[in-house]
């Protein structure tokens, strides 16, 4: 039995989750009065390929503000979960939950051969720069050239009208895709893979950027092959010093390196059939941790559908160490989804099993987690099993059978037929 203490201790925690449930409700109906309007009105505009993009609305969405911002990775978890789901509904009643502004060099440009993808959010401190390397790129080998597509996931800072300016003046097919939800990095990514005009898509975040060569590197590579990807290796460079780092994606294709660790970054060239085919970043991690790990993830589900991607031994990026980057919060939830890919990719895990590491972790310490889990389970379900018993019991003790039965069994005793055992 609960102490009274506990007891009163456990109402009042249930109390606060409750209040603060109902704000999160609250929070959520506002996102829906804003956005989920059954009498949208959205103008097109056929681009010259024949498929037809959303140019502009008459809703102007602006990113929504959280009114109590001290929330705990849960609860923001869950604002981003029903965000998805709100920007899903959209898609289903036909309205694409995006407004689209593209320059004079984007509707010329109608049959590109690579689009880079820009994410952004909050980085009005490094779009520019990360804009103006693209626009350095040498496309002598591309025909058809490249188009930009950024993708501001509700940017609260100046970054979205840096983007504007910058596609005003610029002679680079831009175009800004602005979000109505704050979705993550994954969706983010989606929302570019669908809007993509070229065959393949290179994937840059706004806060790194490229060398002239390395498009043109990575299309001649790719474009002449069956690869699903193709990678140069990065360099990496602390933003404060400007100092030189160690580099990242300098390895081989290796399908049992890979199940050992991430030891690939997302700035790849991709076939973006293939991504549509695997159903492109899977936006489900957000329920088991944090955002981060998506371009891992992806790997993982292009070693496990068989196909193959290439490095090029090649400094063509460079990636920027800051305070704000995403892989400080991440590192604190990677065991949870070490634990999800467990499951999710059983098949590579049981054929490269080899090795004493599994998705970047000891073996040791996730199925040690996992058993832990394992056996809570088991008995979450006995305890469950036995309160239901008990309660089919009590049930049947309150029934009128029930006590015709101990009547009939106490005549059977005073008659001396009947133990007293048998009578409840």
């Amino acid at each position: 039995m609960i102490k009274t203490e506990q007891q009163s201790q456990l109402l009042l925690q249930q109390a606060k989750l409750n209040s603060r449930h109902s704000e999160l409700l609250a929070n959520q109906t506002e996102l829906n009065t804003k956005y989920l309007q059954q009498n949208l009105v959205l103008e097109h505009h056929k681009i010259k390929s024949g498929k037809n993009f959303y140019i502009s609305t008459r809703l102007e969405p602006k990113p929504i503000k959280i009114k109590d911002t001290n929330l705990t990775i849960d609860e923001k978890r869950l604002l981003y979960i029903s965000r998805l789901k709100s920007a899903q509904l959209c898609e289903k009643m036909g309205y694409p939950p995006w407004n689209l502004k593209s320059n004079s060099a984007y509707e010329l440009c109608d049959n590109p051969s690579v689009s880079v993808i820009i994410t952004l959010y909050n980085y009005s401190e490094y779009i520019c720069e990360c804009l103006e390397s693209v626009s350095q790129t040498d496309i002598s080998n591309i025909p058809g050239g490249i188009e930009v597509l950024v993708i501001d996931d509700c940017s609260t800072d100046n970054s979205a009208n840096l983007v504007l300016k910058y596609l005003q003046k610029s002679q680079l097919p831009i175009c800004l895709v602005s979000k109505w939800f704050n979705t993550g990095l994954a969706d983010a990514r989606n929302v570019g893979l669908k809007l993509a005009r070229s065959p393949y898509v290179f994937i840059l975040d706004a806060d790194n950027w490229i060398y002239p060569n390395c498009l043109s590197v990575l299309f001649e590579n790719i474009q002449s092959s069956r690869y699903a990807a193709v990678y140069g290796e990065i360099q990496k460079f602390d933003n404060q010093t400007k100092q030189e780092m160690n580099r990242i994606s300098c390895y081989e294709w290796d399908i049992h390196k890979l199940v050992k660790q991430p030891y690939i970054d997302a700035m790849a060239m991709f076939d973006k059939n293939i991504l549509l085919k695997l159903g492109g970043y899977s936006t489900e991690l957000i329920e088991y941790g944090w955002f981060g790990w998506d371009d891992y993830d992806l790997w993982l589900k292009i070693a496990q559908s068989n196909y193959s991607c290439k490095l090029i031994p090649k400094v063509l990026s460079c990636y920027r160490v800051h305070a704000e980057s995403m892989i400080n919060t991440t590192n604190k939830y990677s065991l949870n989804i070490a634990k999800y890919f467990c499951h999710k990719f059983v098949k590579l895990a049981n054929k490269y099993h080899a090795s004493d590491m599994l998705f970047g972790f000891p073996k040791s310490e996730i199925y040690l987690e996992l058993n832990l889990c394992s056996q809570q389970t088991q008995n979450n379900f006995i305890l469950q099993e036995l309160q239901s018993a008990y309660a089919q019991i009590a049930t049947m003790k309150s029934s009128k059978f029930w006590k015709l039965r101990n009547q009939w069994l106490k005549l059977k005793k005073l008659l001396g037929l009947a133990k007293d055992a048998e009578i409840f």
